[in-house]
């Protein structure tokens, strides 16, 4: 891997005369109440626990990302690819912007836990708890 501008990328696919270079870019709107219960609930099913816990336990910090996502500009793209495909290899550029992940807040509070969240959630190995274990 090489890190490399989006300039450099297109600069160096025009000079090796690729044919085709595709984009991907994706927007997210802001959040609201339903997205947050649809993410809860599929993180519940995902844990094996009520979304009722997750809604609870985390309160603060679901309330803490509605806030600060309805600041982000949703004009502005979460995250684009560009790729440059030159003699059968494919070039990439990635780019992100600052975008929080409902999820993997609602998993640090689990993680941190206290008596309910030990009893529903840290006892319990999981592919969300994975997830969380590839972010630390």
């Amino acid at each position: 891997m090489q890190m490399a501008s989006l300039e450099a990328l297109l600069g160096f696919a025009r000079e090796s005369g690729a044919a085709a270079v595709t984009y991907d870019v994706t927007y997210f709107p802001h959040a609201d109440d339903a997205e947050v219960d649809r993410q809860a609930a599929l993180l519940a099913r995902d844990l094996e626990i009520d979304a009722g816990i997750i809604r609870e336990l985390c309160a603060s910090e679901i309330a803490e990302y509605l806030s600060l996502d309805a600041k982000r500009d949703p004009n502005a793209p979460v995250h684009s690819i560009v790729e440059a495909y030159v003699g059968g290899t494919a070039f990439a550029w990635y780019g992100m912007n600052d975008y929080p992940r409902l999820r993997r807040v609602i998993l640090r509070r689990l993680a941190r836990g206290g008596d309910q969240a030990l009893r529903s959630f840290a006892m319990r190995a999981s592919r969300a708890q994975m997830e969380l274990m590839e972010d630390l």
